[in-house]
């Protein structure tokens, strides 16, 4: 029965590998035009359903928690609610393709979203559901200049918006991005068929959560440094550096979990040695290519302010959230006892690492974990550009949105809640306390930084002084300002 589970995987894996590596090729348009490419894993439900269609059928009518737990406990019905839920998120990534196919959005933006789809469609609808509102000039914040000619060709200028704003994205970092999207797919695959475990988790999961976070952040990247209108040159060679740091850090993963060895902290033997080496050498490498990177942005002056402030924070919050691995690399008193040495540095604070985690993150259950203020950080880039994206889309019905201060004092109270949520998580995990178990002290900073970012939201809305009147009956006839 655990081949069959793993089987209903595989018959997806052929139409979502063609959608996210190969979106142009004329096969891949021709197999997912046809609403057939989606029934493969739907034959293991029918093998299995069938046959258990008496007992399903209750379960379906007059649904019970008690009922589908005692269903889902036999390993048959189980793989036919697998095959089911397969099944509907490989139709939820046909739609996304063939729609973004039909409105010219480029596979880079959509790529990523597919990759988020085979793990959480959940989530990759509503992302996709938003790129879909963002007309090209979206994508610019930054006030046009003057441009020289344009050396592209003549068959491009008739492109989407949106592809002729990625045609100046940084190549090296989009190839990378590519290569992440690859990895995530091959990883996924290798969760199905591959039930090794390494230090208590999955072994693919690891490569699995690196290729994606790297590609989203190279992904976030190549957007940032086709906007600033200075330092162009500086710029991009920190993104070429960037992309190699990345393809490194992602690389000797995926080596190290072919192998069936640890990639973190990992000095058994001379090669795991050298492998830490290299990831310890490139994140240091990514590390002072961002803080690089920060300085151009704030030193950039071409953007508006709600714009620029939300790019400025982002960017500091996700180098702060960066500096949080520098901890993990600090060996503990056991390790240093160890004769000969097989480790140096942990995620884990207080317990060692490899005890129960959560699902999916693998965060660790019985003790701190430092990953988890890790992630909150290095995706403040994401978070706090995404946060005024949703004003933006929220000033048609909002109109006190509109004003250019507002949204400004909007975005420092976020990005100020983000920020303090990143040094709570990292305060948490230095005092050797698990994520999910937050003691009377943690609850009582969380209240504290929740009231406090509340209070600073309602002051933030509230009107600037001379604040202009507001004529409703005009505002409704208003168009958004282009920055939104």
């Amino acid at each position: 029965m655990s081949l069959a589970f793993t089987l209903v995987f595989v018959a997806a894996a052929p139409f979502w590998t063609m959608m996210i590596v190969a979106p142009r090729w004329r096969w891949t348009s021709r197999v997912m035009s046809s609403p057939w490419s989606v029934t493969p894993p739907l034959v293991f439900w029918f093998v299995f359903a069938v046959p258990r269609f008496g007992e399903l059928l209750p379960a379906v009518l007059k649904p019970t928690l008690e009922g589908w737990q005692e269903l889902v406990a036999d390993p048959a019905a189980l793989t036919f609610t697998w095959s089911q839920i397969i099944a509907w998120d490989l139709f939820v990534g046909r739609w996304i393709y063939l729609d973004s196919r039909e409105r010219g959005i480029h596979p880079l933006v959509v790529s990523p979203l597919l990759v988020l789809a085979v793990l959480f469609s959940p989530i990759a609808v509503p992302l996709y559901l938003l790129v879909r509102r963002l007309p090209g000039a979206r994508f610019v914040v930054f006030d046009p200049e003057p441009e020289p000619r344009s050396t592209v060709p003549d068959s491009l200028t008739t492109a989407g918006p949106v592809r002729r704003a990625l045609l100046g994205w940084h190549r090296p970092l989009m190839l990378f991005v590519a290569f992440a999207a690859v990895t995530t797919v091959v990883s996924m695959v290798g969760l199905a068929v591959d039930d090794r475990v390494l230090v208590g988790a999955a072994i693919w999961a690891k490569p699995a959560k690196f290729a994606f976070s790297f590609g989203l952040y190279a992904l976030t990247l190549a957007w940032l440094l086709s906007l600033p209108r200075r330092h162009v040159k500086l710029g991009r060679k920190i993104g070429t550096i960037t992309a190699v740091a990345c393809f490194l850090e992602v690389a000797v993963v995926a080596v190290q979990t072919v192998r069936g060895h640890r990639s973190h902290f990992n000095i058994e033997t001379a090669f795991d040695a050298t492998m830490w080496a290299v990831m310890a050498a490139s994140i240091l490498v990514l590390w002072i290519a961002t803080l690089v990177g920060a300085v151009v942005i704030m030193r950039e002056r071409y953007a508006d302010l709600p714009s620029l402030w939300a790019l400025r924070l982002g960017t500091l919050i996700s180098l702060a959230g960066m500096a949080v691995a520098f901890m993990m690399v600090i060996s503990t008193s056991a390790q240093r006892a160890e004769r000969p040495r097989t480790t140096v540095g942990a995620h884990s604070v207080g317990v060692v690492d490899g005890g129960p985690g959560m699902p999916v993150t693998g965060w660790n259950l019985a003790g701190g974990d430092l990953r988890a203020a890790h992630f909150i950080g290095i995706h403040g880039l994401q978070a706090v550009p995404l946060f005024l994206v949703l004003l933006g889309l929220l000033a048609p019905r909002l109109p006190r949105l509109r004003d250019e201060r507002v949204r400004v004092r909007l975005v420092w109270t976020f990005a100020g809640g983000y920020a303090g949520l990143l040094v709570l998580t990292t305060w948490q995990a230095l005092r050797r306390q698990a994520f999910l178990s937050p003691d009377a002290l943690t609850l009582g900073a969380l209240g504290a930084l929740v009231i406090g970012t509340a209070v600073a939201a309602v002051w933030a809305f509230t009107p600037p002084p001379n604040y202009p009147g507001v004529d409703e009956r005009r505002l409704t006839t208003d168009r958004v300002p282009a920055d939104f």
